[in-house]
């Protein structure tokens, strides 16, 4: 059957010839380095990676089999490195930083589905952007989200024992949507000050319709002549990528479906929270009191743009409500699997609202929170077992030399400490194949056991990286993930509503839950009619 893409393949390949030849005759060479099987010559291993049957499957094989430090190809026979050892990691996104932006065509992915906001801009642009933001994620603004959050977990709660369990006291319900609603309600209220209604509307709610099935319709199960395309849109000028981009065609349309409704619902608040500000009623430090102020301002340095402004917000839409309701279902569902685990955060947190009423506290604080390390180490372990996002791609923008921390075995038997490389290498970093390391995570890496944190030797090593706990989930360096302290409280707030009012345990039968390879590590049901993110879970009114 002819496909759409094949209408601009042949131009654009050409184009994309060219450039690699001319690329090709001034670069160093990675074929030293070990490598899985390289694919075929229009996609090499890009389908191992982004259409395995499980995340994870090829990342863990290559491991196990090659090193951490790999040579794999990318589309037209292109050379990349893939490296999931630490020190390598640490030099690539801590220390040389800003020299190791994202590729061209990862960046036309990003616009696509973020717009130009912190995650698009690179170098000076990066760094002014952060500035102004950093502000709205500090602790004294973190303080003030704790009581929206918990008060809209509440509000969850209730609603789901309304209509769900009036009748019955157990039931097999997919909390995945749940989440989705409420990490939405949430981010709305304590980053925005506005109102989705996402819990009482559910579905019907305008945004809650564009994010649901997102990632499973835009990046399940991808056809080899879409990465191809992507790979060529990175290197057109920016006006013929924009027409490209919004064909009517296949993830095009349901991504540009997506993000003119994100716009459409970030417009709206910016011009209701504008009015608000303009007339005198200025909020406290959150999200949208900063960027108001940052757009109303005189100093260019302190100024976002209208075209940088909304994408921040439909930036903070997808990253504060959908990939933290991915990882607040994975740590469910462990819990699920431990219910000796389960009941020891329950009865923790009982302790602790109990200490905070001994003082005269009806509300748990960011310190009380902190306090509950069973509740954090179940949290940590999911955050490194299960990274909503496995990794990210960078280019060397200079010739460097990159440090390893496990020596690389090449193909020639010779053990090498480093890798030279020349400007333009692209490189992939795997978050997932790093997170389950055992030289890092001890033997049982590839097992969720929340205790390691309490153990005191988790992730102890000579290199320092990501935010919390060496995880490399949030990233790390100048590029890691602003808004990590909001997610964590945001999930604590959450799981602590939740496990109070619920017990979790697997779903009757031989149901057996994966992690889906659809752009993120959403979980599925393993033989579904449909392939889509779910996780269907028992919960039990408590």
């Amino acid at each position: 059957m002819f496909h759409p893409y094949l209408l601009a393949a042949p131009v654009l390949g050409i184009l994309w010839l060219f450039r690699l030849a001319v690329q090709r005759l001034r670069r160093h060479s990675i074929n030293h380095l070990p490598g899985p099987p390289q694919g075929s010559w229009l996609v090499g291993n890009v389908p191992d990676l982004n259409r395995p049957e499980q995340m994870g499957d090829a990342e863990f094989a290559w491991v196990k089999e090659h090193g951490t430090t790999l040579h794999i190809k990318h589309t037209f026979g292109t050379d990349r490195l893939w490296t999931a050892d630490p020190k390598a990691m640490q030099y690539i996104m801590n220390t040389a930083g800003y020299n190791f932006p994202k590729p061209n065509e990862t960046r036309v992915g990003v616009e696509m589905l973020l717009g130009r906001g912190l995650v698009w801009a690179e170098g000076s642009q990066h760094s002014r952007q952060r500035k102004i933001m950093n502000p709205a994620f500090s602790f004294a603004a973190l303080r003030g989200f704790v009581p929206l959050f918990r008060q809209t977990a509440q509000r969850a709660v209730n609603k789901i024992k309304d209509d769900i369990f009036l009748k019955s006291e157990s039931s097999v319900v997919n909390i995945m949507q749940w989440l989705s609603l409420t990490t939405l309600d949430a981010v709305g209220e304590a980053a925005f000050g506005y109102q989705f209604h996402a819990i009482d509307k559910g579905n019907d709610s305008y945004l809650a319709n564009a994010y649901q099935d997102l990632f499973t319709e835009s990046f399940l199960d991808r056809p080899d002549i879409s990465f191809a395309v992507e790979t060529i849109l990175g290197y057109l000028p920016s006006w013929f990528t924009y027409l490209i981009v919004r064909l009517p065609i296949g993830r095009f349309k349901r991504i540009h479906d997506y993000i003119t409704v994100a716009i459409e619902v970030a417009q709206e608040i910016v011009d209701k929270q504008t009015s608000l500000y303009l007339d005198g009623k200025e909020g406290s430090k959150d999200v949208m009191s900063i960027l108001v102020r940052a757009n109303l301002s005189e100093d260019p340095k302190s100024k976002l743009s209208a075209e940088e402004i909304l994408p921040q917000m439909t930036t903070l839409f997808l990253a504060g409500h959908d990939t933290t309701a991915v990882t607040a279902a994975w740590a469910l569902y462990q819990l699920s699997l431990h219910r000796e685990y389960q009941t020891l955060i329950r009865e923790e947190i009982a302790a602790t609202r109990a200490a905070a009423a001994e003082r005269g506290d009806s509300d748990l604080t960011i310190a009380d929170l902190d306090s509950m390390k069973y509740l954090l180490a179940a949290m940590k372990e999911t955050l490194r077992y299960h990274p909503i996002a496995v990794g990210l791609f960078r280019e060397a923008a200079r010739d460097d030399v990159i440090p390893l921390s496990t020596p690389q075995k090449t193909k020639t038997g010779e053990m090498v400490t480093s890798v030279p490389i020349s400007k333009g290498q692209q490189v992939t970093i795997s978050f997932l194949a790093y997170n389950r390391l055992p030289e890092v995570w001890g033997p049982d890496a590839d097992q969720w056991r929340p205790e390691r944190f309490l153990e005191g030797g988790a992730g102890s090593q000579k290199t320092s990286l990501g935010v919390i706990a060496n995880i490399a989930t949030f990233s790390s360096g100048l590029r890691s993930c602003i808004g990590w302290r909001f997610a964590l409280l945001e999930m604590q707030a959450i799981l602590v509503e939740f496990l109070e009012n619920f017990e979790f345990s697997p779903p009757p039968g031989n149901v057996e839950i994966f992690m889906g390879p659809a752009g993120i590590m959403a979980p599925m049901v393993k033989d579904a009619k449909e392939r889509k993110a779910e996780l269907p879970i028992t919960m039990t009114a408590l």
